[in-house]
Formats: structure tokens, sequence, C-alpha cells
């Protein structure tokens, strides 16, 4: 009897055309080179996958988010997960294991299916081993990078997310994003991502002990193995891997912790990053909200942690006879300072604070989606979004919002984001 399971191959070509995706990569040499992690994917002007950090596959296990093929001709084309592909667009997925074919909505009826099979606790692979001096296990297998920790069955439950960041950062990079995964134990993973320019990326995954895999696929391909070279982070053993142009560096505390490093820099610059993290334990940031914004607009998302607040609004309206628009606009806050677009921004205050406004790419076009050769809905790009960056010189919070809209109704809102 057929049956529809999960799969997580990837779909390229005309994906690209529903998603926003933003390489933040340089140009790869035109040789038929891959690099992963290298781009945001936007939903709507909605972030819905962070460059440099992997997505979690059904089975637990870490896959690139992005993969970038760039070809001989130096052409370059963007590949997704299908199951992120279904997940964004709201489209049903499943696999015809005797047809060979992957099912995208309008699933075929059928009659009496078996039910899957109760999944079995992760097992490391056959081909994990034990490292010295570690306790995490490490497999690097079918161009893959994971690790797993061993005692799956004294694994805590954790009140509180993890702490570590790291303390020195190359001159010019500044924090983008904050993310917490929402997949296994609640609190045991959190990762950062750092830019500079919007050319170069640094992102850090703090991974507490859990049941599930830690790791990263990078095409079978790809001989991981061969790539592995010893390091050094604050006296104990890690492992660098330069895959194309991404460097990775990872490494274990005695408490158990996994930290794991991605980057376009060099790797000295790595370890010299890697040999700063520490355990920072902050206060909870002060609770903020904006009190004005231009009607229409609901609330989509948020990430709270004590180093930065996150929050995604966005809103939808239509004309009759007319497609869909849907707007999208994003606010952070934290301590010290944030990333800021490439260019000279120009100088405006708020409230009497001085702060920095970057227009949006000149004449950048909305994304489209089209059924017959008819536009049905409109929605933002990344590029079309203006930036406004603030710092309170009381608080020493920094604030930056992200919308497509006027400057005058930026500043507004801007000058309604006050204490809860």
């Amino acid at each position: 009897m057929k049956k529809n399971r999960p799969i997580t191959p990837f779909l390229g070509g005309a994906v690209t055309a529903l998603l926003a995706v933003s390489c933040l990569t340089t140009a790869l040499a035109a040789s038929g080179k891959v690099s992963y992690n290298f781009a945001n994917v936007a939903l709507d002007g909605e972030t819905k996958i962070t460059a440099g950090a992997d997505i979690t596959a059904a089975n637990g296990q870490k896959v690139p988010g992005t993969i970038l093929f760039t070809d001989a001709a130096g052409g370059k084309t963007n590949y997704l997960p299908i199951r992120a592909v279904s997940e964004l667009l709201g489209v049903e997925i499943g696999y015809d294991s005797a047809t060979k074919t992957i099912l995208l909505g309008g699933q075929p009826k059928q009659e009496a299916p078996e039910e899957e099979p109760e999944q079995e606790p992760y097992e490391p692979g056959s081909e994990a081993m034990a490292v010295s001096g570690r306790q995490w296990l490490r497999e690097l297998k079918d161009g893959g990078i994971y690790y797993y920790w061993p005692k799956t069955g004294e694994v805590s439950q954790y009140t509180d997310l993890p702490a570590f960041q790291p303390t020195w950062l190359p001159e010019g990079f500044a924090l983008s994003g904050v993310g917490v995964s929402p997949i296994g134990i609640p609190n045991s993973t959190v990762g950062w991502n750092y830019e500079k320019d919007g050319k170069y990326l640094v992102s850090f995954t703090c991974y507490r002990p859990t049941e599930k895999p830690c790791g990263s696929g990078h095409g079978v391909e790809v001989d991981t193995a061969a790539l592995l070279r010893a390091a050094t982070v604050q006296g104990r053993s890690a492992d660098f891997y330069q895959i194309h142009n991404v460097a990775n560096l990872v490494w274990e505390d005695s408490a158990g912790n996994l930290f794991w490093l991605e980057s376009n820099l060099d790797q000295a610059t790595l370890e010299k990053i890697a040999n700063s993290v520490k355990e920072v334990k902050e206060e909870a940031l002060p609770v903020y909200q904006m009190e004005w914004m231009p009607d229409g607009f609901r609330k989509s998302a948020s990430t709270v942690t004590p180093q930065m607040v996150t929050e995604s609004w966005s809103r939808e309206t239509q004309t009759e006879g007319q497609p869909r628009n849907r707007t999208h606009f994003r606010w952070y806050y934290s301590r010290g300072s944030q990333a800021a677009p490439a260019g000279t921004p120009e100088m405006i205050t708020i409230k009497g604070i001085q702060a920095q406004y970057w227009r949006a790419v000149p004449n950048a076009e909305p994304s489209t989606a089209s059924v017959d050769g008819k536009v049905i809905s409109i929605s933002t790009t990344e590029a079309q979004m203006n930036t406004l960056l603030w710092t309170d010189p009381q608080t020493g919070i920094t604030f930056r919002l992200l919308a497509p809209l006027d400057k005058d109704v930026m500043i507004r809102m801007a000058e309604n984001i006050l204490p809860k």
C-alpha cells in the first residue's frame, strides 16, 4: 500500500519567484560552486528563514535553510527545502514511495491507510564516534556534520535560555537578529546573528544537551570528514570546517553546552570570536509597546530574549477587482548596537534624540503572485524596507524599525514606542 511520508529534498527554480531572498555572501567564482545558509528567506516581507541558520528536519536533524548554486557561467539559483516551502505557503506535502513522487497539495485519497509507526527516540548514526576529552559524539557522513548528546535519558528541563554569547566581534559588526528554537526541549537552543555592511555574517548558536541531534548538511558530494581540521577554543579541542566560502567552528564546554560559529570570515578571526564567548547573564529588557501605528496592522510574530526583542506586524488590504496588498514591518529593541544598512544615513531626530534613517533600495519592486497570468497579490519585499535606528541615551536601549512606509509615518511610529 502506498504511504505518504515527510521528506526534505530541495526545490529550486520558480520557488525564488515567490520568496524574497537576499544573499549576504559575496559572489562565488564561476565554476559550479555551492554555498549554504547565506540567504534570508522572507514571505510577504516577513523573515521566515534567517541567514546563517540551519532549519530542523522532521527527524530532528539540521539541514541547510538555503542553498545557493553558482554555475560555470556565473548564473545563480537559490534552492529551499521543499518542506519549508510547503509550510510557508500552507500546502500539504507527502511522498509516494511506490512511484517516487513528491505530493504537493491535493493528496490522492486512499482507503484505510496504514498508521505511521510511532517514531523511535533518535539514536546516533552508525558512524557517530566519541571524541577524546568531549561528551558529544560526532558523525561526519554524506556531506553532513552532526553532533549527538549520548545521555538522552539524563536530559534536563531548562527554565531560562542559554546566556552565552560572543563578547568580541570585529569592528563594524552589530547584532541583527536572534532566534529561539521551537523544536525539542524549551529554552535549549538560542542563536545570534551579527552583520557588517550586509555582506559579512557571523552566526553563533548555543545548544544545550537534548534528545535531538545538532548539525547541518552540505550536500552528499562534500567529504566533511576530509575537511575536518583540529582547532583549540578556550583551551579545549574544537572542530573547524571550511566548506566553500563558509567556515564552521564547533566546540563544547565542561558543562556539556555545544557551541557553533558559522561565518564567511577567516579561521583566525572565528577562533578569536570563539575565545571571547562567555556566559553573560542580563536582566530582562524593559517591556516596550508601539502605541500608534497605521490602521489595520496585526502582530504576526515576536521573539523575546533578555538581550533583544523583535516584533513583526502585517496588514492586508484589497480593493474590489484589484490584487490583495500585503504590507509588513518589523521593529527590534536591544541593549547595545544593532546592524545598520550600508551607505550614508540621513540624520533626523526622534523626541530630541538623534536618529539615523536609510531609504530603501531605489525603485525596489514588491513580490507578486499570479494565477493564469493575472496578479492576485502584492507583498512587501526586504528591498522596500526603509530603516530607522536610534539609541535612547538614558536607558542605553537601541531601537530599529524596518518598514516600507513614508519617513514621517515611521518617525511618528518611533515616537510612540513607549515603556509599557
